[in-house]
């Protein structure tokens, strides 16, 4: 169980990392976007914090996308390791 949530966290932080990245954005604006704070951001791109489903809510629209949208790219990168 352990292993599947660690590997759920790993996905998780690369797709939010991958989307910031491909929107040209830098953690501070991501985290101003989100509502959050740019240390918050960090940890959550370096597997450090596991994200509430708010936080999960503010991350998707400032990462201009929905949470099914990036639950379901987070899936399938779950699916493809």
């Amino acid at each position: 169980m352990e292993e599947q949530s660690d590997k759920l966290l790993s996905s998780f932080a690369f797709v939010v990392r991958r989307r910031r990245t491909e929107l040209g954005l830098t953690q501070e604006e991501l985290a101003h976007r989100a509502g959050v704070s740019m240390r918050y951001i960090s940890l959550l791109e370096t597997q450090k914090h596991q994200p509430t489903l708010d936080t999960i809510n503010g991350l998707s629209t400032g990462l201009e996308t929905t949470m099914t949208a990036l639950v379901s790219e987070i899936e399938e990168l779950l699916q493809e390791t």
